[in-house]
């Protein structure tokens, strides 16, 4: 049975800027203005197709884990996409990705950084790599290349 993962900063919300902050910011705000357009929409098609294996897994200390679940809830995420509440993997170092996609036997991964994506390349067999199109170049040839939510759904349903 298939089964996605998907990383949360910079895939279902908007970074602020690589350079200045290392980890996904969520700041004062908490609305959907930070979600990537169309998260909502292409995430509950997701979820439907993958019949609710979906799963949020996302590098996070205490702090941000708790940011991120007060934006979830904030947003409504759970009741807009469908995905289970308990959906939701954290893990200190990004290595651990693997070992957690390992436990839940994701067979596709959704990231915005090529490091994770070489970390999951032998665990994971189909990753994609999301990104501005101006990022296309740096998409490893093993992976593949996604611009936007939009276009997700339809991608997925290939593999």
């Amino acid at each position: 049975m298939s089964g996605l993962g998907v990383d949360f900063g910079g895939v279902i919300v908007k970074l602020v800027d690589r350079k200045q902050v290392s980890d996904t910011q969520l700041s004062g705000t908490e609305g959907t203005e930070i979600a990537q357009e169309g998260v909502f929409e292409a995430m509950a098609k997701i979820v439907s197709h993958f019949e609710g294996r979906v799963w949020i897994v996302s590098k996070a200390g205490p702090r941000m884990q708790a940011k991120t679940l007060a934006w979830l809830d904030a947003v409504d995420f759970y009741s807009r996409t469908g995905l289970d509440k308990s959906h939701v993997e954290f893990c200190r170092e990004r290595q651990d990705k693997a070992t957690i996609c390992q436990k839940i036997e994701i067979t596709h991964f959704i990231d915005d950084r090529v490091h994770i994506m070489q970390i999951l390349r032998n665990v994971v067999p189909n990753i994609y790599f999301y990104g501005e199109e101006t990022a296309k170049g740096f998409c490893p040839p093993w992976a593949t290349f996604v611009s936007d939510w939009a276009s997700l759904p339809s991608v997925l349903s290939q593999q």
